[in-house]
């Protein structure tokens, strides 16, 4: 994976292309849903830097697990703790939001 940017959209579409066609097991579904989740998380707070963003998820899911969610309500259960925490880190922080912007996609 390079260290270009992509816009959102080329960034979801590559994604849905790498899925292939073959029969995905619950595991493969479910860890996909997670990196949509962390991927929907780093957009929506782009005040904040992209690592802190996904480490919070990371923590998330772990303390998701720790209260006893699996399966599907994994992800939603992560989703909603970190977005709590970031919530809260976003309000504090002194980033200014980044301007949407058009990127090319490279192939």
């Amino acid at each position: 994976m390079s260290n270009r940017k992509t816009s959102v959209d080329v960034a979801r579409a590559r994604r849905r292309s790498d899925r292939g066609t073959g029969a995905a097991t619950g595991v493969v579904d479910l860890h996909r849903q997670l990196l949509d989740i962390a991927f929907d998380l780093s957009v929506e707070f782009d005040t904040l830097p992209a690592g802190s963003v996904l480490r919070c998820f990371a923590r998330s899911v772990h303390l998701a697990r720790l209260k006893g969610a699996e399966g599907p309500r994994l992800p939603v259960e992560a989703r909603r703790i970190a977005e709590l925490s970031l919530r809260s880190r976003a309000a504090k922080s002194t980033r200014r939001r980044r301007a949407p912007q058009a990127l090319r996609a490279t192939a």
